[in-house]
């Protein structure tokens, strides 16, 4: 009788782990690339207001990646780094999302290409430095936020964090 019990509450803990494990959202993590010093940002709150609508870098001329902006949803993230004169803005298409996030990057990021799952893909920057290349590690996942670090008016690293789309989505 006790034995029986017991292989009641097993299973009964293993439906319940079986039914939270479903409800969370895939996640993985790539970077972070460059030298990573200076002032840390995360913008893994935003990420609640919706999917990454659109995007906002600043770069120097013929240099490093100075600032970064996401949108989300319709509001827009904190800017993260510097802003100088040139701005390059990107709108995604409903139901666009970004797949691939590849550059190059020294002891600052200085370039980034954005790759999305519609087949289009945005320049940023210079191609100076070691290249890398991030990617979810289950095509099922998208950008869903960045952190990284900012030093003066460089972005000194970034890093990529990938997760399905909410249900909302």
């Amino acid at each position: 009788m006790l034995l029986l019990q017991i292989l009641r509450v097993t299973l009964l803990l293993l439906a319940q782990s079986a039914g939270e494990q479903g409800r969370h959202r895939r996640h993985s993590y790539s970077g972070e690339f460059g030298s990573a010093s200076g002032t840390p940002f995360s913008n893994s709150g935003p990420d609640r207001w919706g999917p990454i609508t659109a995007l906002r870098i600043w770069e120097h001329c013929n240099s490093y990646i100075s600032g970064i902006q996401l949108k989300f949803g319709e509001r827009w993230g904190d800017m993260c780094g510097a802003k100088t004169q040139a701005q390059l803005a990107v709108t995604l298409l409903p139901g666009e999302r970004i797949t691939q996030v590849s550059g190059k990057q020294r002891t600052s990021v200085y370039q980034l290409i954005v790759s999305a799952n519609k087949g289009r893909v945005f320049f940023f920057g210079q191609p100076y430095g070691n290249s890398f290349n991030a990617v979810p590690l289950s095509c099922t996942e998208y950008l869903a936020f960045l952190t990284g670090h900012y030093s003066g008016g460089s972005l000194t690293g970034i890093a990529m964090h990938w997760a399905e789309p909410r249900k909302q989505e």
